[in-house]
């Protein structure tokens, strides 16, 4: 199947504003239902190619997450061009963290997209591509360059920490760092960040998005010092310790699959019915989320 380099021309962002929620996993408590995303919050709409607001683009489903329940679906429509949704509206920082988690079915399908916008145009063009290949826009060489690889039919998360100060951006994916490359242009604010497929056969799924302030992330880095997880090696239960309100835990298998979800301020996890192996538990706040690595004796 043929694809086509997608134009690396800057092209102005759509909206600008402030906003204090910065972090979405799509769920019941945020205020989200399943189905059609349009309308359901005001600074998140879809589109398609140029038209906005575009019905069965883009929907919340309970199909699969790797936060909480839900997560958002963009819909292929076999059309080609390029759909999906917007997010605008979120605080500005010096130094803006851009995360979220994505799950491809399967290779061969369409490609998905992560735009990111300042007011004067495109900072981030990555293609996540139908071969599995994660591929980043050189905005001076007007080339995509290869990265890393996305695991297909696994969830998978690409993090981008901009440094406007710097004029740097560094990519990480499944939390290593794959690239640093320039900030173009002179701006020093995100407007609007964009998730798209290019419509040539398969759906793709993205949750846990965060956009913070990095500066705080790091200092929530040394935070991760006290969450602790007991016992690991575990055999039965799973405790952990941490101070502050739960939303949900999660744990996947290694293969990235979601094998347990549990919603609400719980600090324990019945593993007892897992086979044996390394998992990774999930705990997410209001804050931020936790990941750690456990064995299952």
């Amino acid at each position: 199947m043929q694809k086509f380099l997608l134009s690396l021309v800057a092209t102005s962002a759509i909206f600008y504003s402030v906003d204090a929620q910065t972090s979405y996993s799509f769920e019941a408590s945020e205020g989200f239902v399943v189905g059609n995303i349009v309308g359901q919050k005001a600074n998140i709409n879809s589109f398609r190619d140029e038209s906005v607001s575009v019905a069965n683009t883009a929907v919340v489903t309970s199909e699969r997450a790797s936060t909480g329940v839900n997560s958002l679906q963009l819909l292929n429509d076999d059309e080609m061009g390029d759909s999906g949704v917007y997010i605008y509206n979120f605080p500005s920082y010096s130094k803006p963290s851009v995360s979220f988690d994505f799950y491809v079915p399967e290779l061969g399908g369409s490609d998905t997209f992560l735009y990111a916008f300042t007011a004067g145009g495109a900072l981030i063009n990555i293609d996540f591509n139908y071969q599995g290949d994660v591929r980043i826009a050189n905005f001076a060489t007007q080339q995509y360059e290869t990265a890393g690889s996305y695991v297909e039919g696994a969830w998978n998360n690409l993090r981008a920490d901009i440094d406007f100060s710097a004029r740097e951006i560094k990519y990480y994916l499944n939390g290593v760092l794959v690239k640093t490359g320039a900030a173009t242009g002179t701006d020093t604010s995100l407007v609007e960040i964009d998730f798209a497929i290019d419509n040539f056969g398969s759906d793709t799924f993205i949750d846990n998005v965060q956009i913070k302030d990095a500066n705080l992330a790091v200092q929530e880095s040394g935070a991760d010092k006290a969450f602790r997880i007991y016992p690991n090696p575990a055999v039965d239960v799973i405790n952990f310790e941490l101070n502050s309100k739960v939303i949900s835990t999660e744990v996947y298998d290694a293969a990235g699959k979601s094998v347990k979800t549990i919603n609400g301020d719980v600090k324990s996890v019945d593993v007892s019915g897992l086979p044996k192996g390394v998992y990774v538990v999930k705990v997410k706040t209001a804050a931020e989320t936790f990941s750690k690595k456990v064995i299952k004796k």
